[in-house]
């Protein structure tokens, strides 16, 4: 699925101009899945004011040790996000994700 970019967090914005000046283009596009994911894992529930549902708050599993409900908080998410998820493994050291938008 293609989308807006984003860099740090922002807007990827490269601002195309013909020779005239004027803007012929300016915001990136491309996939964007692992950005999607990577957000799902950032975001808390109640960080994203469009759908105060969306977030796993992946900094909360620093000290926890239910590696199996982490796992399925993380499949519910992708899932609500509209993609097929194959597989979700979350071990003390990394996070796989095998999922794709369907």
């Amino acid at each position: 699925m293609n989308g807006i970019q984003m860099t740090d967090y922002d807007l990827d914005i490269k601002v195309v101009t013909d020779a005239s000046g004027r803007i012929q283009s300016g915001l990136v596009v491309g996939d964007i899945l692992h950005q999607n994911q990577a957000l799902i894992l950032i975001f808390h529930k109640g960080d994203l004011k469009d759908d105060v549902s969306v977030g796993v708050g992946i900094d909360r599993m620093l000290l926890d040790n239910d590696r199996l409900s982490w796992s399925r908080e993380i499949r519910e998410q992708l899932e609500m996000d509209g993609q097929k998820v194959k597989d979700v493994q979350v071990t003390d050291k990394t996070i796989k994700i095998d999922a794709r938008y369907v």
